[in-house]
């Protein structure tokens, strides 16, 4: 009987300390793991970034400096209106004519102009950038960004034309978005033209 009695205690007893301190101790050990798993899962990512970004730039070092530079001439990675301005202006002068009236503007993929430029860079807006997932890890995408440019001139035709074919032979991609024509009795033609460009936001 004593034996029975002590058992019923031993068992009341172990149930009390169950719910009073050993429940306790798991829901701690539980959370200490859940952080744990947290900290794991962060440092397996982290290590895939490093994986990811150790990849991309042993493929940007591959490129030559030459390449380097002929890909930042085709879609730059900077915003510079005021070198793009003069650089229009060389090319119409190397024919014998000058732009008037040259205004640019920045804008973003799928939005308005957020500013315009005669002779001033405008700085670009401030856009959630997209990511792709490498290796399970989201890396930020370049966002295409353009830049519209537009000025008159007067020249004859064959000016136009071979100004024109310059900025088409030119590494920098440029697309021709409107185009006007006047004829005048000089035999010259007054021009208003409107350009789009590209870069690319890091």
């Amino acid at each position: 009987m004593n034996k029975n009695v002590t058992a019923l205690i031993l068992i009341v007893l172990a149930i009390g300390i169950y719910f009073t301190v050993t429940s306790g101790v798991i829901a701690d050990a539980q959370s200490v793991k859940s952080v744990n798993d947290q900290y794991s899962s962060a440092l397996d990512n982290a290590a895939k970034l490093i994986d990811v970004r150790d990849q991309v730039r042993q493929q940007y070092n591959d490129i030559s400096d030459n390449d380097k530079a002929r890909l930042d001439k085709l879609v730059p990675s900077t915003v510079d209106n005021i070198r793009l301005i003069i650089d229009l202006s060389n090319v119409a002068l190397k024919h014998g004519f000058s732009l008037t009236n040259i205004k640019a503007a920045v804008s973003s993929s799928g939005k308005g102009a957020s500013g315009s430029s005669q002779g001033q860079a405008a700085a670009a807006p401030v856009a959630s950038t997209p990511v792709t997932m490498i290796n399970g890890v989201a890396v930020s995408n370049p966002t295409k960004d353009t830049v519209s440019v537009s000025f008159g001139a007067t020249a004859t035709y064959d000016q136009f034309i071979a100004f024109m074919q310059d900025l088409e032979a030119d590494l920098r991609v440029v697309d021709l978005t409107h185009l006007a024509v006047t004829a005048n009795d000089t035999g010259a033609y007054t021009f208003q033209v409107q350009l789009t460009t590209y870069w690319l936001r890091q």
